[in-house]
């Protein structure tokens, strides 16, 4: 694959303020503990009072707190409410350096809740990540640092050495005092510990090595629920302490924005800020040297979003943006770029799905994302797993379910926000977003939490509470153009399904989960119901009352596949691929005849889909399956359908395996290229799927200790699709998680990728014969085939050059309309010939 940074990224030269951004403005630069500043009196001093700031969730931008919301400011101190048993609050804007030298950390704290004389407080030091030592961001999640403090059994600690506390040690109030001296080969560290009564106790511990990386303060314990502590100022400072502002992150979080047809809806992100904080977003653009004001929008108290909406944007030219805010009397500002829409060029499209925080925060993946350089992204659902962040969900109540969400939810916009801010992209949920491990949304209903435990997520529904859902739906979707039915489903919950046009290509964007039936519909038992691990019975997954992607969805395909205004080519995006093509499942690797959390049933209702999208020779990229797959469909007979692209994960938890050849599963028509595994297979669920390429994990990724390697053998990374619009070709690649792209590799890239096929190719039918070959005076004009006994579309698309021969399917009469608006004619009667020379000239 060759891989060409385009000139706009090297000229941009974009002034973002240290202070106000937590990235590099266009390259994804990785924040880093590396790249020492020179010394410096006031950057290497950091104080906080948190009376002096707002109560809000979000403690700042200089801070990192895991989760997010068990710290809170409140009641004029920060105060930590969780129960887990290691949570810290980071402190990003000044790290321990690797230089010798000495630090002190101290601060002031007190005893929030007595859980019964259990738990521990302190700091902890020297915070880094094995797998990826330089990253911020990993190091708040994975890093390892040295624990000091004392606990209610009585001692100070630094790390395994422990001493017990004066007797009567009270610890309403205590202050603590860390000092640090690294003389190069070693640390020697030194805790004072005093209470309100003047008691004092110091201990002191020596390590090896440099102790560089972050600090924290920490709320640690053996067990789950233990007491929880408040903290009234602190202080760290000191000449091995170095300022990095880059490594802030907020208050404007990111920013994700699509152009659809001159319509530009963007939204800024931002944390839980507090009632008496800035209740609104300030968006300009740079027009002639100067920032001009466009909108001021309010945030969203819930998602804590702001949406802006722009019609008639001139999509010629790169246009800088600026999002502002106010927070703590200091006006920060994030900044990017409203790209040129490609028209005059093939459109790069970039396709990446399931994010599962062991491979967090991505980092060559996100490097080689930004060599890759598409126009687009599509992130395609579980942008959060339920894990994520070392901690679990929080179901309920709503508010702090909501928050636990959105600390979640941050760490999607702390890895890709780099990516995003210059670049058009789409977002869709998919059944972890909401806290389900699969889905069946049943058109939006509701199911209580008594009724999902008894079968969990076998049982049709959403369990999370419609405005948690919403919010989903709003941080994720709140950028994309209006939805095409806004009308709320069942339980009042929004609505995303849409239409967007960019590059010369038309995207429609569903969710093939929420209207979708439960297997509960169908199939009685316990546990996996929705794991065939024998046979289907003839007709156990069919019913007249099953659902697939639901009527109203169906409706809008049908809209859209005669719909080609301002696009050459049409993609359908989803979640998941409508069929099964894995077949072995879990750590076990257990093999399946199917699983129900696939796009291949009910197969009459799925094939009724594929039917749709196929009149209009539409391609189709999903995600979900944690495999790579280049599949052609099939409805009828072999390959009558259009192809799909189901991306890598970008960090792949459960696995799943392609290896019908393991299992003796028949395959016809293999292709040339000769990789096991491929050709034409029936799945469980009677779909023929002719499969052209899979990227599968090794068997000895648990073997692997390093989070990036693992991801690697799990078969994570993403995928490039190139759409030449005015060749009319799909060129599909699957980039490896530690793919190289500085130098030319088959090891980039999984066995059997790139593929480019032709747009028609989406359309697999054998036609019956042609009608008379189509002459237009003007190129590239649109045709609809239209059957008149039954007034049935057969066909459309807008086709190349002033020459075209239609294909049809059934004998009969057809009506053929050319053109859009007011150019558009009808031709009716029009019949199968024989004559390869007849014409019909428009």
């Amino acid at each position: 694959m060759t891989i060409k940074r385009r000139k706009f990224i090297q000229n941009l030269g974009l002034a973002v303020p240290m202070l106000a951004s937590p990235f590099n403005p266009i390259l994804a630069k990785e924040m880093s503990f590396s790249n020492i500043m020179p010394p410096n009196v006031d950057s290497q001093s950091f104080t906080t009072n948190f009376k002096k700031l707002n109560e809000r969730v979000w403690i700042g931008s200089s801070f990192w707190a895991v989760p997010m919301e068990d710290w809170e400011i409140k009641n004029n101190r920060l105060e930590f409410s969780g129960v887990e048993k290691q949570s810290r609050l980071h402190i990003l804007t000044h790290v321990l350096g690797e230089n010798q030298g000495d630090f002190q950390f101290s601060g002031n704290l007190g005893l929030l809740e007595d859980k019964g004389k259990k738990g521990d407080v302190g700091f902890s030091v020297g915070i880094k990540d094995n797998t990826d030592p330089n990253s911020v961001k990993a190091a708040c999640y994975f890093g390892k640092g040295v624990s000091v403090g004392v606990n209610l059994k009585g001692e100070i600690y630094i790390d395994k050495k422990r001493e017990a506390l004066p007797g009567g040690f009270d610890f309403e109030n205590v202050s603590l005092q860390l000092k640090g001296h690294n003389n190069g080969g070693e640390t020697e560290l030194e805790l004072k510990a005093t209470d309100g009564a003047g008691k004092s106790i110091s201990l002191k511990n020596t390590f090896k090595g440099s102790l560089d990386g972050l600090v924290a303060l920490e709320n640690k314990g053996s067990e789950k629920g233990e007491s929880t502590f408040w903290w009234g100022d602190i202080e760290f400072f000191g000449s091995k302490v170095q300022y990095k502002p880059d490594n802030s992150f907020g208050p404007i979080l990111w920013a994700m924005y699509t152009l659809s047809q001159g319509n530009l809806k963007l939204t800024a992100q931002l944390p839980p800020v507090g009632v008496k904080d800035a209740q609104k977003v300030e968006l300009q653009f740079l027009r002639n040297g100067k920032w001009i004001k466009e909108d001021k929008v309010q945030i969203d108290p819930v998602s804590f979003t702001s949406v802006f909406s722009i019609a008639d944007w001139n999509a010629s030219e790169d246009v800088k943006y600026r999002l502002r805010y106010s927070l703590d009397k200091e006006r920060h500002t994030y900044e990017g770029v409203i790209r040129e829409e490609p028209l005059d060029r093939p459109l790069t499209f970039g396709g990446l799905t399931c994010q599962h925080a062991m491979g967090f925060p991505y980092r060559p993946l996100v490097e080689n994302l930004d060599k890759s350089n598409p126009d687009i992204l599509y992130f395609s659902g579980d942008q959060l797993y339920e894990g994520n962040g070392g901690y679990p969900i929080k179901r309920q109540p709503e508010d702090k379910a909501i928050l636990n969400y959105l600390g979640k939810w941050y760490m999607f916009g702390w890895a890709f926000g780099d990516v995003l801010r210059n670049r058009p992209s789409i977002c869709t949920p998919d059944d972890h977003d909401v806290y389900q491990g699969n889905l069946w949304g049943e058109g939006g209903e509701g199911i209580t939490f008594e009724e999902w435990d008894k079968v969990r997520d076998a049982h049709g529904g959403l369990v999370q509470t419609p405005n948690f859902v919403n919010v989903v739906n709003k941080t994720q979707c709140g950028h994309m153009p209006e939805a095409y039915d806004q009308a709320p489903m069942k339980s009042n919950i929004s609505t995303w399904y849409t239409h967007l046009v960019y590059g010369k290509v038309s995207f429609a964007i569903v969710s093939d989960r929420l209207f979708k039936s439960g297997p509960e519909m169908v199939r009685a038992g316990e546990g996996r119901i929705d794991h065939l691990t024998a046979p289907a019975k003839p007709g156990e997954l069919e019913s007249d009352h099953l659902n697939f992607m639901g009527q109203r969805q169906l409706d809008f395909l049908n809209d859209w596949v005669a719909d080609w205004k301002g696009a050459n080519m049409k993609v359908l995006l989803s979640q998941t691929l409508f069929s099964n093509v894995g077949t072995h499942h879990g750590p076990e690797k257990e093999f399946l005849f199917g699983d129900l959390d696939s796009g291949g049933w009910p197969k009459s209702k799925r094939d009724k889909v594929v039917e749709t999208i196929r009149k209009a020779c539409a391609f189709h990229i999903n995600g979900d399956q944690h495999l790579p797959f280049m599949v052609q469909y099939s409805i009828n007979e072999p390959r009558d359908g259009g192809w799909t692209f189901c991306t890598p994960a970008i960090s792949t938890g459960y696995p799943r395996w392609g290896q019908p050849d393991s299992v003796n599963v028949p395959f016809t028509d293999r292709p040339e290229h000769g990789l096991p595994n491929t050709g034409c297979y029936r799945d469980g669920f009677g779909n023929d799927n002719y499969i052209y390429a899979v990227g599968n994990p090794t068997d000895d990724f648990e073997e692997e200790f390093d989070r990036y390697q693992k991801a690697q053998k799990k078969a994570s990374g993403y995928g490039i699709v190139t759409f030449d619009t005015k060749e009319r070709t799909i060129k599909m690649e699957a980039i490896r998680f530690l793919a190289n792209l500085d130098i030319e590799s088959e090891k980039n890239s999984y066995p059997g990728w790139p593929l480019t096929i032709q747009q028609t190719d989406n359309d697999g039918r054998r036609p019956i014969g042609y009608l008379p070959k189509l002459e237009v005076e003007s190129a590239n004009q649109v045709l609809k085939i239209i059957k008149e006994d039954t007034k049935e579309l057969v066909h459309a698309m807008r086709i190349k050059g002033n020459t075209y021969t239609p294909s049809v399917y059934e004998l009969g009469k057809y009506t053929l309309i050319i053109g859009e608006g007011a150019t558009e004619k009808a031709i009716s009667g029009i019949e199968i010939t024989i004559d390869p020379k007849k014409t019909i000239s428009v």
